[in-house]
C-alpha cells in the first residue's frame, strides 16, 4: 500500500522526535535561536510524547505498513542495495583510513616548530585531530555567527568570506549530537561523501554504460590525493554532494530535486553559482543540432519544458544571491564576501603570468629545485594540469556542459589566487574522474588507484600535522 503524504510526514515527525528525545536524555538538552525564534528543549519526555502522539495518530487512521516495519525494510533495502555494496566499502576504507593516517602522523611525525602556537579545541590529540586550518572559520560561524568589522584593514581576515550552508549545518546538527561542533563537522563531511559516491556511481553508470568503468571512477575520486578534505571538517564533501545531486536529478528531469540541491550548492561555496551555467547548458541542449551546428526552432521538447529547466538551472545562482542579500544587510555591500578574499591573498593575476612564473623558476633553478623547494605548488600544478588536459576528451565524450564545469571551476580560482588551494578545487571535478574511469585501461586501473592513494597518504600527513597545504 502506498501511504499518503500526511502519513509519511507523521512517520517522519515520530522518528525525528524520538531521536531528539534520546539526544536530550543523553546530553541534557539545548537552547538555540533559529531565525530569531528561541527554541529550548531540556526535558526528554516532551519530544518523546510528541513522537508517541504522532505514531499513535498515524496508526489509528492507517494501520497498514506500520512504522517499525517500514524502518526495518528501509534499512534492509539500503544494506542489500547494489549501490551500497559498491560505495560503502570504498567510502569507509578511504575516509576512515585518512583519519587513521592523520593520527599516526601526529604521533610518529609530530608538528613543525611553527605549529606550536596553533589553535586547538581539545588537549587530546585524537579528539583534536580534525581541528585544522580553515576548520576554525567554520566553527566560528557555527558558534558565533557572521561578524564584520567595517573599519578593518584589507588584509584582515573576516568570516563573511565563507558561505553558510556547511557551518549552519554544524550549528544545528551539533545540538543533537552532544554539542560537539568539531566532530559534527567531520560527521557531516563523511556522510555527505557517502551519498556523493552513490550519486557519482549512478551518474557514471548512465554516462559510461559500463559497470567496471563506473566503479573505477568512484574509486579514483575516493583515492585522489586531495580527497583528504572529504574526511575533514571542510566544505568539499557537501559541495560535491550538492553538485552531483543537482546534475544527476537534472539529467533525470527531476527538476524540483535538482533545484533543491542546486540552491544548497549556491550556499555552500562561491563557485557553486557557476553550476547554473552548467545546468543552463544542459537545459538548452535540446535546442541545438550538433550535427548541423544550428539552433532548432522550435526545440523538440517544447518551449515550456525548456523554460522549466532553465528555472531549475538558476537555483545555484539564487543560492549565492541569497547569501549576498544577507551580506548586504550586514555590510551594506552584497558582494563584500568577494572583496574579503583579498585578505587570503586572492588577488587577480593573469593566467599567463602564473604559468610563466613557474617556467621561469624552473629555467633558472632547475626542475629538482622547484620540486624540492615548492613541493605543494608542484602538486597543485600537476592537479591543475590533469584537469585542463581532461577538458577536450571530456567535451568529446560527455559534451559541452561537463567541459564548461571544469573550466569554470579551475580558471577563475587560478586567476584570483594562483595555485592557492587548487588541490581542494580539483577534488570535486567529477567529470575528470568520469573520463578517467573510461579512459584508463583495465590493466592500469589498480596502478592509478594505488598511486593516488599513496599520494593521499602524503597529503594527509601534511594536513594533520599542520604543515602548510595552501
Amino acid at each position: 500500500m502506498k501511504l499518503p503524504l500526511w502519513a509519511k510526514a507523521l512517520d517522519a515527525v515520530a522518528i525525528i522526535m524520538a531521536i531528539l528525545a534520546i539526544s536530550v536524555a543523553i546530553t541534557g538538552g539545548f537552547r538555540i535561536v533559529v531565525f530569531d525564534i528561541r527554541i529550548s528543549v531540556t526535558d526528554w519526555w516532551r519530544p518523546a510524547l510528541w513522537s508517541l502522539s504522532a505514531l499513535a495518530l498515524r496508526h489509528l487512521i492507517i494501520r497498514d505498513a506500520p512504522l517499525p516495519q517500514r524502518v526495518s525494510a528501509g534499512i534492509l533495502g539500503w544494506w542489500q542495495s547494489p549501490d551500497t555494496r559498491i560505495a560503502l566499502p570504498i567510502h569507509l576504507s578511504s575516509r576512515l583510513g585518512v583519519i587513521l593516517v592523520g593520527f599516526l602522523a601526529v604521533i610518529l611525525v609530530g608538528f613543525p616548530p611553527e605549529a606550536e602556537k596553533r589553535w586547538r579545541i581539545y588537549s587530546n590529540d585524537l579528539l583534536d585531530l580534525p581541528g585544522r586550518w580553515d576548520t576554525g572559520w567554520y566553527l566560528t560561524i557555527a558558534n558565533e555567527g557572521y561578524l564584520f568589522l567595517p573599519n578593518a584593514k584589507e588584509d584582515y581576515q573576516q568570516n563573511i568570506a565563507f558561505f553558510p550552508a556547511y557551518p549552519m549545518a554544524i550549528r544545528y546538527l551539533s545540538t543533537v549530537l552532544g554539542r560537539q561542533p568539531l566532530w559534527t563537522g567531520v560527521a557531516i563531511s563523511i556522510v555527505a561523501f557517502y551519498f556523493a559516491l552513490v550519486y557519482l556511481l549512478r551518474l557514471a553508470r548512465s554516462e559510461l554504460g559500463d559497470e567496471e568503468q563506473a566503479v573505477t571512477a568512484v574509486m579514483l575520486i575516493a583515492a585522489y590525493p586531495f580527497a583528504v578534505f572529504f574526511s575533514a571538517a571542510y566544505t568539499e564533501s557537501l559541495f560535491l554532494l550538492t553538485l552531483l545531486g543537482a546534475v544527476y536529478h537534472f539529467r533525470q528531469n527531476q527538476l524540483w530535486r535538482s533545484a533543491f540541491w542546486g540552491f544548497v550548492c549556491g550556499l555552500t561555496r562561491p563557485p557553486g553559482c557557476f553550476l547554473s551555467v552548467v545546468l543552463g547548458l544542459m537545459a538548452v541542449a535540446p535546442m541545438w543540432d550538433v550535427a548541423r551546428w544550428r539552433v532548432l526552432m522550435p526545440p523538440p521538447v517544447g518551449w515550456p519544458n525548456i523554460g522549466k529547466r532553465l528555472l531549475a538551472a538558476s537555483a545555484p545562482g539564487f543560492g549565492m544571491l541569497t547569501f549576498s542579500a544577507f551580506v548586504y544587510q550586514l555590510t551594506g555591500n552584497p558582494f563584500q564576501w568577494t572583496m574579503q578574499n583579498q585578505a587570503w591573498g586572492r588577488v587577480y593575476r593573469s593566467l599567463d603570468s602564473i604559468v610563466s612564473d613557474r617556467f621561469q623558476f624552473i629555467a633558472n633553478n632547475g626542475l629538482y629545485s622547484y620540486a624540492a623547494t615548492q613541493t605543494i605548488d608542484l602538486f597543485y600544478s600537476l592537479a591543475v594540469l590533469l584537469a585542463l588536459v581532461a577538458v577536450v576528451p571530456v567535451y568529446r565524450r560527455f559534451g559541452l556542459p561537463y567541459a564548461a564545469f571544469i573550466i569554470l571551476n579551475v580558471l577563475p580560482p587560478m586567476s584570483a589566487g594562483g595555485m592557492l588551494s587548487m588541490g581542494r578545487v580539483t577534488s570535486i571535478l567529477f567529470p575528470v574522474f568520469l573520463w578517467m574511469g573510461a579512459a584508463v585501461p583495465a590493466r592500469h586501473r589498480t596502478a592509478w588507484i594505488m598511486l593516488f592513494a599513496c599520494l593521499q597518504g602524503f597529503v594527509a600527513v601534511m594536513f594533520f600535522t599542520w604543515r602548510p597545504l595552501f
